[in-house]
């Protein structure tokens, strides 16, 4: 029977102990796990088939009918919990990879946010000082000393 027992490496975990693993690689890793639980699922399918011709055949020409649909349950019981068992095992390699996915995708997204606040906040400094500048610039109107009064 196969086991469902800890989690995948986080992608990050080969940069941790220092080497680069392309993500390419990663997932032709994961790809490869999970056509290997398939194959032994589809494997596990062929057996099943046999199993259940064989038995068929036996109890056609035993005579000794109630040995064989002994041995069927038996087989059967075993048979139906190692297919739960590795269908276990896919459920749980698939939501572990599509954590780490959103996991992935949450921190991508927190990256993200952290450029647009630095990308506001420098643009506003970058409003405030030219502004400032600008109006360093812009000399005051002057105006004549005479004034003109109405009526005259």
């Amino acid at each position: 029977m196969v086991e469902a027992v800890g989690t995948y490496p986080r992608r990050g975990a080969a940069a941790d102990t220092g080497m680069r693993v392309a993500p390419e690689e990663v997932q032709m890793g994961e790809t490869f796990i999970l056509s290997e639980t398939i194959k032994d699922l589809m494997t596990l399918r062929s057996q099943l088939y046999s199993a259940a011709e064989y038995f068929e055949l036996a109890y056609m020409q035993e005579d000794g009918k109630q040995a064989v649909v002994s041995n069927l349950k038996e087989y059967a019981v075993k048979a139906l919990v190692n297919t739960v068992d590795h269908l276990g095992s896919i459920s749980f390699k698939v939501s572990s990879l599509v954590g780490q996915r959103f996991d992935e995708v949450a921190e991508a997204n927190l990256r993200v946010s952290c450029i647009q606040q630095r990308t506001q906040a420098s643009q506003a400094c970058m409003n405030k000082e030219g502004l400032t500048q600008q109006s360093l610039v812009i000399t005051a109107p002057k105006y004549h000393k005479r004034y003109i009064l109405p009526g005259k």
